[in-house]
């Protein structure tokens, strides 16, 4: 390389798609649920073992002097298998309960997972909106100096008294200011685009611009309920909560039957130094509680009065979620009706600023008209592109809260939270 180049760096370009997939591959927050899923995944493993036979090895070693008599040792080698017959459905209900706890953890997962794209999808056209925002105060910044060199010359002239100069200078500041806060704003929302993402808020990369089509927006309320009630993972997270409090409840009420285990021991006893017996043993053992000082019928009503509770909160957050789809969609409809209004109004300001530029550069106005309608202008156009991005929150919001991004979760492949083989 040439002595006194420079070094330059390109900036990574990413698309909706490719930072939606970063999210859910590196989201620390969605590793974090990915990680409990497997937990509970272990859980059911653990609860398999118990269908298993258990087998354990076992020796003794046991000197024993009495007066009188001479001093005796006594060995002991056994290996005993046993396995359960009969544990009043304790071991399949537990199993049943621990596989609808892996399928509620799952639903978490996803539910988590419409949380962190709703949140990039939100980020990414904030930065985009910003982006269009920032040629705008930009636009604003030349229109401000503009209007200034016009008081500069008409002072100058003597066509007009020095506080037309100096209210012009304070405009152009003013509108600096705007764009220097502007700059922080969108490298503050690209920090938090890359926190999303799982990736360091110190590494660059340029958005490619992209539009969203307004789909959930256009459906009806009705088709907006049933697409949450066949998506929604927190719906089906609660179900399965509610299934798996029933199988506990019915392992626990188990524990009012019988049980019986059988058993197979062998092994090798003998006195002195060395074993010099062989033996074994079969048997078949029932036991039965006659009382545990009432702890088990506690257990059972405490498990049922949680499946009462969560019975209600899966009724409450059906509710919850009609509302949040219903605001959303009352919200698009609304913000829809501001993105016309707001065209109509920027047109007009836009017009104004023409004429009010015209008539103080010929010596009919007043710098303040001309100030005023700068500002005007400029609010008006950032005033239609927070609507416009308004309008794009709220179709993710009804999004997020029908469960559409479901399948982008289901098809995660090659990524750090893949679901292991589900149990």
């Amino acid at each position: 390389m040439a002595a006194g180049s420079s070094l330059t760096y390109a900036k990574e370009r990413l698309t909706l798609k490719a930072c939606v997939r970063n999210a859910l591959n590196y989201n620390y927050s969605l590793r974090s649920f990915a990680s409990k899923r497997r937990s509970v995944a272990m859980e059911v493993n653990q609860a398999l073992s118990s269908f298993f036979p258990t087998l354990s090895l076992g020796t003794s070693f046991e000197r024993s002097d009495w007066e009188g008599l001479p001093r005796s040792d006594h060995s002991d080698v056994n290996l005993k298998a046993s396995y359960n017959l009969f544990r009043g459905g304790r071991d399949w209900s537990n199993l049943k309960s621990k596989r609808h706890a892996y399928h509620a953890s799952d639903y978490d997962f996803q539910e988590e997972g419409l949380n962190v794209i709703a949140s990039v999808e939100d980020t990414f056209f904030a930065i985009l909106s910003l982006r269009n925002r920032l040629e705008v105060l930009k636009k604003s910044v030349e229109a401000a100096a503009l209007h200034e060199s016009y008081a500069r010359g008409r002072v100058k002239a003597e066509l007009a008294p020095l506080s037309d100069e100096l209210r012009a200078q304070v405009d152009l500041s003013n509108a600096q200011v705007d764009l220097v806060q502007a700059r922080r704003n969108l490298k503050t929302l690209k920090h938090t685009l890359a926190i999303l993402m799982g990736r360091s808020p110190f590494k660059t990369f340029r958005l490619v611009k992209e539009t969203l089509t307004l789909k959930a927006g256009n459906m009806t309320l009705s088709e907006l309920f049933s697409l949450a009630k066949k998506k929604r993972p927190i719906l089906k997270s609660l179900y399965e909560q509610i299934l798996e409090l029933k199988w506990q409840e019915k392992s626990l009420k188990s524990e009012f039957m019988p049980t019986l285990d059988s058993y197979i021991t062998s092994g090798e006893e003998g006195y002195g130094t060395f074993p010099d017996r062989d033996y074994w043993t079969v048997g078949i053992e029932l036991r039965y509680p006659f009382f545990t000082g009432f702890s088990t019928h506690y257990a059972v009503a405490s498990t049922r009065a949680r499946l009462e509770a969560k019975r209600w909160d899966y009724s409450q957050k059906i509710l919850q979620v009609q509302k949040e789809i219903a605001d959303a969609y009352d919200q698009f409809k609304t913000d829809q009706r501001v993105i016309k209004a707001r065209e109509v109004l920027l047109k007009s300001a836009l017009e104004n600023l023409k004429v009010a530029q015209h008539r103080y550069k010929v010596g009919v106005g007043s710098i303040v008209e001309l100030t005023d309608a700068r500002v005007d202008a400029t609010r008006a156009a950032i005033g239609l592109e927070n609507a416009k991005l308004t309008v794009l929150g709220d179709e993710i919001e009804l999004r997020r809260a029908t469960g559409w991004f479901v399948p982008m979760i289901k098809a995660l492949k090659d990524g750090k939270n893949v679901a292991e083989k589900r149990p």
